[in-house]
């Protein structure tokens, strides 16, 4: 290929991108954005029930949401391996303490993980609210988790008030579950 040819060919290609760019754009202003929204922002928005389960915890008690209708809830998913998670337990750990005996129920949901490093984990960081390991996936989809750590608060009514996506400050907790009560 000759660099006149070459030269036509890279001329031809960015046209045609520049009108597939156009079509694409063309075809969102006319159809709109895609419809689907996360779960978090749909409860943000729309103050949704949060999905009910039930998980086995560490103690041995199952753990089901809709036991805890009216008193709020804090539900943490975290994983060993995850650095903001290290980071934000003793935060959270401090908080339980503050604020379990005003009535916040905590709950620890490890994602992607296994019960031995789960384990350890929580020894580590000297976590005293119950914690169970997610190990379907199921709960982590229920709440279309897509990251960690990501910490929901519900209020007493059981609807998610507030949904935060990295790790928690003491600022941030005392707040949003100062709402709730």
């Amino acid at each position: 290929m000759n660099a006149k040819s070459y030269k036509l060919l890279v001329i031809l290609a960015g046209v045609g991108l520049v009108i597939a760019v156009i079509v694409a754009a063309s075809l969102l202003l006319v159809e709109g954005a895609p419809k689907y929204t996360p779960l978090s922002r749909q409860a943000l928005e729309a103050k949704e029930l949060a999905p009910d389960f039930t998980l086995p915890t560490l103690n041995g008690v199952d753990f089901h949401l809709g036991d805890h209708k009216g008193k709020p809830v804090l539900i943490n998913f975290f994983a060993s391996w995850c650095l903001p998670c290290r980071e934000e337990m003793p935060v959270i750990e401090k908080i339980v303490r503050e604020y379990g005996p005003k009535g916040v129920i905590f709950l620890g949901v490890a994602v992607d993980d296994t019960e031995e490093k789960m384990k350890s984990f929580i020894t580590k960081y000297g976590v005293t609210f119950p914690v169970g390991l997610d190990k379907t996936a199921t709960i982590q989809k229920s709440f279309d988790i897509y990251g960690i750590p990501t910490t929901y608060f519900i209020s007493k009514q059981g609807i998610i008030n507030y949904s935060h996506s990295g790790a928690v400050t003491e600022e941030l907790l005392r707040h949003e579950l100062d709402k709730l009560l």
